[in-house]
């Protein structure tokens, strides 16, 4: 990416009917899945673990199951390590787990110098100028109350690698002064959501596509790094 982020974050979620109770760490140790150590550091930061929704993180991976969620998350490359934990997961041990939908999202936080060229990527993105006279009420009177765009997104849906899905991009202002958030979501689903028996569909998607699928969302990040030089 042409700027380094101050914050990197992927996830994969897959959407389907999951029993949060299992997902217990010694399960994954017992399995082969995480080691002795991991499993130690997973315990010591269990949050919750319920019938309805269980939560834990070690250092490399955060898990999150809900009934209808399981969602895993990783902020330190190589990200292919995460696919693999997940393919392993499902395919090996939870096969018949339903599954029907899948997201690979990556976020990042980047800063792009300064407030005043946030502004101009913001106005670029969305002008002012279509809100007419309330225009310069956006533009408020001073910089710490200068409104402007807070929440942008863009959809790609005619994608020729999926019969249903999308991409999404978000972008949105960040904490920092001059920071500028952007997600990706690229989104699968079954090809017959009503069908659809197991997880090996969607499992099987998110092998083949997990590293393409970084690459595009970090591309589409790039586009808008790029401003940073051009407004």
């Amino acid at each position: 990416m042409r700027i380094e982020p101050d914050n990197s974050t992927v996830t994969i979620v897959l959407v389907g009917s999951f029993n949060p109770v299992i997902f217990h760490p010694e399960w994954f140790a017992r399995h082969g899945l995480l080691t002795e150590q991991e499993k130690n550091t997973a315990i010591d930061s269990v949050e919750l673990i319920h019938r309805e929704i269980n939560s834990f993180r070690m250092e490399w991976l955060s898990i999150r199951v809900e009934r209808e969620r399981f969602i895993a998350e990783t902020r330190e490359a190589p990200f292919r390590r995460l696919a693999d934990f997940m393919v392993r997961t499902f395919k090996e041990r939870l096969i018949h787990t339903p599954v029907n939908r899948l997201g690979i999202n990556r976020l990042v936080d980047f800063n792009v110098g300064d407030e005043a060229t946030r502004n101009r990527i913001g106005k670029a993105l969305a002008p002012h100028e279509p809100w007419g006279e309330w225009a310069q009420e956006i533009e408020g009177r001073s910089a710490k109350k200068r409104g402007g765009m807070r929440t942008l997104v863009m959809e790609q849906s005619d994608l020729d690698d999926r019969e249903r899905g999308h991409i999404q991009a978000k972008i949105a202002p960040s904490r920092s002064n001059a920071g500028i958030f952007m997600e990706i979501n690229d989104h699968y689903e079954a090809k017959d959501p009503a069908q659809s028996q197991g997880c090996e569909e969607m499992i099987d998607v998110l092998d083949r596509n997990f590293d393409e699928s970084i690459r595009r969302s970090e591309w589409i990040i790039d586009q808008i790094m790029a401003l940073k030089d051009r407004v």
